[in-house]
């Protein structure tokens, strides 16, 4: 591919207020929350309820199903019916998994989670070797892969090695992992990096806006893990790191489709299917709350947490491949 003749310096996702909003605004985010679990430990339960902490990730879930299910906007393969068919089949295997195999459930969705959070990072760096005209460099999309997917492997040996291993209500699965090990993945983490700053020094010069994805992917997938030892917390705050991150590009995908329209007039139908979606989720916390026992409701809404949260990770890994013609 020809190059841009714009040097990777200046070379930007979007601008350079948006890319550092995508990292800074994520961390904003959740900053509150690590503090005081990193201050408080246990008590923190208790001044950052976990039910407002859950409810954060999935803004950008219904955000996800907005564009997936919008035939306007989904121009992948995957068209909505086939998607709605899909959850159906995902649907009936929670249920079934939920009963026989709680402990395979609850393993897949954490590590399908944070393979989902470094997948959307690596889109984004390919992106920017787009932008900069070096899509066709195989070397550099390997690295950019590297970069992104060794701090979830350095996360998932991290947790085998030392815990914790309860999610939600079950013990993920936890081979044993020699410290070692644990080591030489925290160690390929710089290593990964420095090998991807080469290859683009090599090409066209380094990326601001790749060190700023990068240093975002790694503060998702393991700033929780470090100073916090609850896993369903480690997991809720990496998702909703990543969720403010993707609702910053879901709203400028929504402004580049109406460029001349009101920047803000033309994220209303975005936002109202979020609001709508959330008010139907509170809804039906409240009525399972109100018609089952505490245990019972329990199961039911855990059960519909699993048909929802890791069927997104299926459907963002799908919607943004466009349809060949």
């Amino acid at each position: 591919m020809a190059h841009s003749g714009v040097p990777s310096t200046r070379t930007w996702l979007r601008s350079p207020r948006f890319d550092a909003w995508l990292q800074l605004g994520a961390l904003a985010g959740v900053a509150p929350a690590l503090v005081l679990y990193a201050a408080w430990g246990a008590r923190a339960s208790s001044l950052v309820p976990l039910a407002s902490l859950i409810a954060i990730p999935f803004l950008h879930v219904f955000g996800s199903f907005f564009f997936a299910f919008s035939t306007e906007r989904n121009a992948s393969a995957s068209t909505p019916r086939a998607l709605a068919m899909t959850w159906a089949l995902w649907g009936a295997a929670v249920l079934a998994l939920s009963a026989w195999a709680p402990r395979a459930l609850a393993t897949f969705a954490l590590v399908y989670g944070g393979w989902h959070i470094a997948r959307q990072n690596f889109g984004f760096l390919r992106e920017l070797a787009q932008r900069d005209g070096l899509a066709g460099d195989r070397v550099l999309r390997r690295l950019d892969l590297a970069v992104c997917l060794q701090p979830a492997i350095a996360l998932w040996l991290l947790i085998a090695w030392r815990g914790p291993w309860r999610f939600w209500t079950a013990d993920v699965y936890h081979p044993s992992v020699p410290a070692w090990l644990v080591a030489l993945a925290f160690a390929a983490v710089p290593a990964t990096v420095i090998a991807r700053e080469r290859r683009l020094g090599a090409r066209r010069g380094s990326s601001a806006a790749g060190l700023l994805l990068v240093a975002g992917n790694f503060a998702a997938l393991l700033g929780p893990a470090l100073v916090l030892d609850e896993l369903t917390i480690i997991y809720t705050l990496s998702a909703s790191f990543h969720g403010v991150q993707y609702l910053a590009y879901l709203a400028e995908r929504e402004r580049e489709r109406r460029p001349f329209e009101q920047p803000t007039a033309v994220l209303v139908p975005l936002a109202s299917a979020i609001a709508l979606s959330m008010a139907a989720w509170a809804t039906a916390l409240a009525l399972a709350g109100w018609l089952f026992s505490p245990a019972r409701a329990g199961q039911l809404l855990l059960a519909a947490w699993y048909a929802i949260v890791p069927f997104h990770y299926f459907v963002d890994g799908r919607i943004w491949r466009a349809r060949r013609r």
